[in-house]
This record gives structure tokens, C-alpha cells and sequence, in this order.
């Protein structure tokens, strides 16, 4: 068995297949196929974004050590799943953007 399906398995914990596959929002059968190691892909980054929210941190960090998982890449996927819209951050924090501050944080004249 993968490392990957070892892992899946243990998150599930004691939870039965399809209690697990509801609770993440995942189909049954993908789960199924996780678990046994018959998944012909890498699973998707919302798949994985769902797995890492049941996860306890020391299962998160070898599920993305196991998947080689690019961390920044599946941040976006992460908020997506958690219906997070992303935004870009465009000013300066602790000023107005235009870099006329003084040390202190006073605007000069």
C-alpha cells in the first residue's frame, strides 16, 4: 500500500468510508480509490485543501511531504475550499501607499 493511501486511511481515522467521503465532499468511490491505492492521478488541490482541514498537523505535513506539494500553490486552493475569495494586496501596511512617512509614522508636508 502507498504512503498516500496509508495516510488517507489514517485521517479517516474511525470513521466509515462514506461517513468520511460526506464529510469531506468528496464522492465514496474516491475515497475508495485513495484508500486502496488505485487513483491513476494525483489527487485534485481541493481534494487535498479537504483532506489537510480533518488532518492533525503531523498527518498534514506528511501528506504534503508524501504529494510533493507545492505549499503556495495550494494556499489559493485552500481559501477556495474555504470560500475565501482572494485579493490583492495593493498599499503599504501602517501607511497610505505613498512612501511619505516619517520613522515614527507621521506624514511629512
Amino acid at each position: 500500500m502507498s504512503e498516500f493511501s496509508t495516510l488517507v486511511r489514517q485521517i479517516r481515522g474511525t470513521r466509515s468510508m462514506a461517513e468520511f467521503a460526506d464529510e469531506l465532499g468528496l464522492s465514496h468511490a474516491a475515497i475508495s480509490r485513495y484508500e486502496s491505492g488505485k487513483r491513476q492521478q494525483e489527487p485534485e488541490d481541493s481534494a487535498i485543501a479537504k483532506l489537510l482541514r480533518v488532518a492533525t498537523p503531523d498527518q498534514a505535513q506528511e501528506l504534503l511531504r508524501v504529494l510533493d506539494v507545492d505549499v503556495e500553490q495550494l494556499r489559493a486552493a485552500i481559501l477556495a475550499s474555504l470560500g475565501v475569495a482572494t485579493a490583492t494586496v495593493t498599499a503599504t501596511v501602517g501607511g497610505n501607499g505613498s512612501g511619505d512617512e516619517t520613522e515614527e509614522g507621521e506624514e511629512t508636508e
